[in-house]
């Protein structure tokens, strides 16, 4: 007689082929890798032919395992769409593995876990924050995270996005760099130093696309993955950076940086919650939801926070 095919076995077997080996789906799922073999060993009775390769030393599906795996997904995807719908915000257990970058965790992420927090107490929130949105592009094509909150990529054409957000990026510079002008022609910037993100983020691709749109190639470039970084690269004088008001606005109430008004302006960076076709729930829904309420590029969290304790203190 068939044993019953559980959704711990199901799990057992979406998390090896995500995570790429039984090792790293028991660290996913909080278990002990001679758990996972055996949900495994458990769910392969079930089926005439088996499900892992066990001549290959990696993880590796058979073609009967890749169908199972499919059928897998779909299930444990319609077992999250009812337990969202249906079980309270309170009590409903599970976990998120979101992605964001570097400016994102600068800016408002604090206020979105807050209020992920009041709404969903007991989701356990498994955060990476990648400095280039290529990364969590791929992590989350893999199926590495759940969710990611990057800037919009049009080549990631298999992707689900659903917009937040624009940010625009102004250039800055130390008052001590030698800079005849405030004001420069975008055909100038190329006699420059110019600090920007790799090719590979998207301010640093946009930044690229709008300098060649122009006709400006420039003589070097200092790349930085890190906007606070940059910020601190043109403190030093090091050359003009590309940044957002986020990074840039304290340094230059601080007098470290100015800003250099360049035209015509870059076009803004729009950032969006992405996610696969295959795994979107209305729970991600309305994750989505509260990342869009409190999505604030503009300002840093501390800034916010200082803001508030100030306004606090003036009502008392």
């Amino acid at each position: 007689m068939a044993h019953q095919i559980t959704f711990l076995q199901l799990e057992a077997l979406v998390a090896i082929a995500d995570m790429g080996s039984f090792e790293a789906a028991g660290r996913k799922l909080g278990s002990v890798q001679s758990g996972v073999s055996r949900h495994v060993r458990e769910l392969e009775r079930q089926f005439p032919k088996p499900l892992f390769d066990r001549g290959s030393r990696s993880a590796r599906l058979t073609v009967d395992g890749l169908e199972v795996l499919a059928q897998a997904r779909a299930i444990l995807q319609q077992r999250d769409v009812m337990v969202s719908q249906y079980v309270s915000k309170k009590i409903l257990r599970r976990s998120l593995r979101l992605g964001v970058t570097e400016l994102a965790a600068l800016t408002w992420l604090p206020a979105f876990i807050d209020a992920l927090r009041s709404t969903y107490p007991l989701v356990d929130v498994e955060l990476e924050v990648g400095g280039v949105a290529a990364d969590l592009y791929e992590k989350l094509r893999l199926a590495q995270l759940d969710l990611a909150i990057v800037p919009d990529a049009p080549r990631w054409t298999d992707i689900l996005r659903f917009p937040l957000a624009s940010v625009r990026n102004g250039w800055y510079c130390s008052p001590a760099f030698s800079l005849k002008r405030r004001r420069l022609a975008v055909s100038e910037l190329g006699q420059l130093t110019l600090l920007s993100q790799s090719a590979d983020s998207a301010a640093g691709h946009e930044m690229s696309k709008w300098l060649e749109r122009n006709g400006v190639q420039p003589r070097n470039i200092l790349t930085c993955n890190s906007f606070a970084a940059l910020g601190g690269m043109a403190s030093a004088g090091l050359g003009i950076a590309c940044l957002p008001n986020a990074i840039s606005g304290e340094l230059v109430t601080l007098g470290l940086l100015r800003e250099v008004q360049v035209a015509p302006v870059m076009p803004p960076v729009r950032y969006v919650a992405v996610a696969r076709h295959d795994a979107l729930t209305p729970f991600h829904r309305r994750i989505i939801t509260l990342a869009r309420a409190t999505c604030n590029y503009r300002t840093r969290y501390q800034d916010a926070a200082t803001r508030e304790a100030l306004a606090e203190k003036a009502e008392l």
